[in-house]
């Protein structure tokens, strides 16, 4: 996606609203299941609204395991885009692409994939960050500690939980030499059910650099 100036498109969570880029694979040969992998987001406030997702270019990296490894694949793609500014435009493309069988090699594209790709949160290692505390504290708050080297530079931290959970933007505390990050986040809508007992995503992003983990809040706080 390369998107003119202030306008985004979403993330897997887009917040308070919008909605993720929709990939449709229906009438594609020997396609088993095609997987996204979401470079770090970044976070968006306009009118008192949340939401995250990705400003200027974005690759998404695809994860493709075919039916019937060793043999060539024809992929179909419907795909179903959001794209905002001022106002929201859906963007509605079909695409088509073949891969034959054969000794792989590099495309042209193959730089840009892997750039990408060095975005996409993992468990932090690689961009030396580390997530050292999760847990709960009052009946709608939720507190995290994290660790960087190189030194943090602009943390923020999404959380994901079940369908109609919410969460704000976290209240960050840095250390004296930023090695630390401290994150207050407050449960702004709750799911149906208990949100505490139950396993939630969480993405620290910095800049470029990510960590994704996933953790259980006690149900008791501490």
């Amino acid at each position: 996606f390369k998107l003119k100036k202030d306008w985004k498109v979403y993330w897997r969570s887009p917040g308070e609203a919008g909605y993720p880029p929709k990939l449709d694979w229906t009438g594609s040969a020997n396609l088993k299941e095609a997987v996204i992998a979401w470079p770090v987001p970044e976070r968006f406030t306009i009118l008192g609204i949340e939401t995250v997702g990705y400003k200027g270019e974005l690759v998404l990296p695809l994860l493709i395991r075919p039916v019937r490894p060793g043999q060539g694949l024809a992929l179909r793609l419907k795909l179903d885009v959001l794209a905002c500014s001022d106002i929201c435009i859906p963007v509605l493309a079909e695409l088509r692409f073949s891969l034959p069988a054969g000794s792989a090699a590099l495309s042209a594209e193959a730089a840009r994939i892997s750039q990408y790709q060095s975005r996409v949160p993992g468990d932090g290692s690689a961009h030396g960050l580390k997530l050292l505390k999760f847990e709960r504290q009052g009946a709608d708050r939720l507190l995290a500690q994290a660790e960087a080297d190189p030194p943090f530079i602009a943390p923020d931290l999404f959380i994901e939980g079940p369908d109609g959970a919410l969460f704000s933007a976290p209240r960050v505390s840095l250390s004296e030499r930023n090695s630390k990050a401290g994150f207050e986040i407050t449960v702004t809508q709750m799911p149906k059910g208990r949100l505490f007992g139950k396993e939630l995503t969480l993405t620290l992003a910095d800049g470029w650099r990510g960590l994704e983990a996933r953790r259980i809040p006690p149900l008791a706080a501490p």
